[in-house]
Formats: structure tokens, C-alpha cells, sequence
């Protein structure tokens, strides 16, 4: 059996990779194709999310190809993960199985610095595939392979960008178990802006378990409220052209909300209509029906981080979201006329 090995961090698992795999199928006529996550990498310092977690999303994958395969052997050693020594163990383990190890331009680049590179490549097959167009040069024998472009990478996609490239499988793990989210958030505002969003979140979540409602979607809800508050005047005025001309007649510092609903939809794949709706309303908490939207108008008005003792106002939330919500509008409404 030729079985093609793709080894990473898979922090997470993108088309990248998958792309990748299915090359190895056609073009090097491979039977098997493994997916080997690491424990650690030895030329990486960032700490990786956890094996629990990368390996749920790789296995999320399996079901695109039959052929597609997970090996936990890096995962199942303790300390950083030394490609010699996993070969020589699957060599050992698999004595009828051909082994070529995938790798792409970035590791063709620092081949060099891998442990033993010399008898890396006397031991296995090693085949660079080209994902941007640009092969590297290498002292070392090893084939480079054209695949289509797929222009991303899992850094990437930790920051909020092209999850496009993200299969929808391991963008609903990725969300549902909250991971990277916070830095989507982080990458888009302000550090103090960044601080009033998180904080948000976890109030909109407490406030939404307290009145039996869905504490996940609400905390998704005040992570992103604010996600248009640091977009420029044009680019505002530019979704809002596209999405609702309409609202144009409200000053500009409303229309962030207007915009965010579709970005969380758009960008992030955030398609609820419940999180859109709270986020469309949650400036001028004009919606008295969804206790959604009232969660996040009452903890964007509340948030402790104001300044101000919002206690009591929170309890009432806490209690009773309706009732809280007429509590928090009421004191808005006051403060916003005295500011006149």
C-alpha cells in the first residue's frame, strides 16, 4: 500500500490541507492518505489549541474521501514531535506499506532545520506541493508537485479570515466549542472596544441562562455587536448602500448595527436569524418582541466595564428580561435627554 502522509499542527484543518490530500490521491496515485496532527512543533513556540480539539476537526474531515485517514502517533508521544522518529516507527509498525511524506513550500523552505534531513530523505519519500505558485528551491531530493492555488492558511483563519476556506463541518465545531473566536473580535477593534465586546458577551450569556434562553447564542450575540463600531465612514456607507439605504436617515454612530448583522452573516457565517436580528437592533433597542435583542441592548447599556454600578439594573435582567429591558430603556431614554 502507498500511503501519503500530511503532518501539521491542523490549527485547524482547512481546504488547504484537504486540497492537498487529494492531490497526493491523484497525482502521486497514493492508496491512503493520513492526516498526522502533532503534539508540538519543534519550530513553532505558539501553543496549539488542544489535541481533543484538533483532532475532532480532522476527524470532521474524514467523511469527504474513504481513503482519507487519521494516525495519532505524534499525538500519542509526549514532548515535540521529530519527523525521524516517526518515520522510523511507522517503518517499523508498517514494514509493506511505501510511505511519501507531503509537505508544502513554507517546511520545503526550512527543511534544513529539521532533525537528521539527510536521513529523512533516504529513509521515505518526500514531495513538496505547491499551494501558491511559487516552489522553493531545496539541496535536498525531494519532488515538487503543482496543486490548484488555494491561497489560505490556519493563522488565518485563527484571526477571522477567509473561513471560506473552512469546511462547514469544522466552522460549526469551531463555533460551537468557541475556539478562536475571541481573537476574530480582537483583530477588528480596539483593545478597549475589544474588552466592552467580551465583557458583553458573557453578561448577554449569564442574563440569557437566568431567563432560560440560549446562553451560546447570546454570548455570540455580544461578542459581535460591535463588530462594525471601528469600520471607517465609507466603508459604513458602502454596506449600507448595499444592505439598507433606508436606514441612512439615522445618524451615523447607528448604523454600525445595521452593518454588523450582515457582516456576522456574511464573514463569519454566523447565519441565525435570532443573532442577526439582536445585533440589527441592539443601538437603538427597538425591538420589544425578541428577548434576544433585549439582552444585548440591556448588557451593552450595563456592562460593568461603563463605569457605572449597573447591579441592581443587571439583577432585574437577570430576573425578568422583559421587565429589565423597560428598567434599561427607561434609564437610557433619561440619560440621553439630560445629555441634550
Amino acid at each position: 500500500m502507498k500511503v501519503g502522509i500530511i503532518g501539521g499542527s491542523f490549527d485547524p484543518i482547512h481546504y488547504g490541507h484537504i486540497q492537498i490530500a487529494k492531490t497526493g490521491l491523484q497525482k502521486l496515485h497514493c492508496d491512503e492518505i493520513w492526516f498526522m496532527p502533532t503534539k508540538s512543533t519543534p519550530l513553532k513556540d505558539r501553543i496549539l489549541t488542544s489535541d481533543v480539539h484538533r483532532l475532532a476537526m480532522i476527524q470532521r474531515v474524514m467523511a469527504y474521501d474513504p481513503r482519507f485517514h487519521v494516525c495519532t502517533l505524534e499525538m500519542e508521544r509526549e514532548g515535540k514531535s521529530y519527523t525521524i522518529d516517526t518515520v522510523k516507527t511507522l517503518k517499523q509498525r508498517y514494514p509493506d506499506h511505501e510511505f511519501v511524506w507531503m509537505i508544502g513550500n513554507d517546511q520545503l523552505t526550512q527543511f534544513d532545520q529539521w532533525r537528521e534531513p539527510e536521513t529523512l530523505t533516504s529513509l521515505i519519500s518526500f514531495v513538496c506541493v505547491d499551494r501558491d505558485g511559487q516552489l522553493a528551491k531545496t539541496q535536498y531530493p525531494i519532488q515538487c508537485i503543482h496543486m490548484e492555488a488555494m491561497p489560505v492558511s490556519s493563522s488565518e483563519i485563527r484571526k477571522g479570515n477567509k473561513l471560506n476556506y473552512v469546511p462547514y463541518s469544522v466552522l460549526q465545531y469551531i463555533y460551537e466549542h468557541r475556539l478562536y473566536i475571541e481573537n476574530f473580535i480582537a483583530e477588528r477593534e480596539t483593545q478597549h472596544r475589544y474588552k466592552h465586546s467580551v465583557s458583553v458577551a458573557h453578561l448577554c450569556e449569564e442574563m440569557a441562562l437566568a431567563n432560560g434562553l440560549d446562553g451560546q447564542k447570546a454570548y455570540y450575540i455580544g461578542l459581535f455587536h460591535d463588530i462594525a463600531k471601528n469600520m471607517d465612514k465609507i466603508h459604513l456607507e458602502q454596506w449600507m448602500d448595499a444592505i439598507c439605504p433606508e436606514n441612512k436617515k439615522w445618524a451615523i454612530p447607528v448604523w454600525h448595527g445595521f452593518v454588523g448583522s450582515e457582516i456576522v452573516d456574511r464573514i463569519f457565517y454566523l447565519d441565525d436569524p435570532q443573532i442577526k436580528n439582536a445585533i440589527y437592533h441592539h443601538v437603538l433597542g427597538d425591538d420589544h418582541r425578541d428577548p434576544y435583542a433585549m439582552i444585548v441592548f440591556c448588557a451593552d447599556k450595563t456592562d460593568p466595564l461603563r463605569g457605572y454600578d449597573s447591579t441592581h439594573l443587571i439583577d432585574l435582567c437577570k430576573a425578568d428580561i422583559y421587565q429589565g429591558f423597560w428598567a434599561v430603556k427607561n434609564e437610557n431614554d433619561k440619560y440621553l435627554e439630560e445629555g441634550k
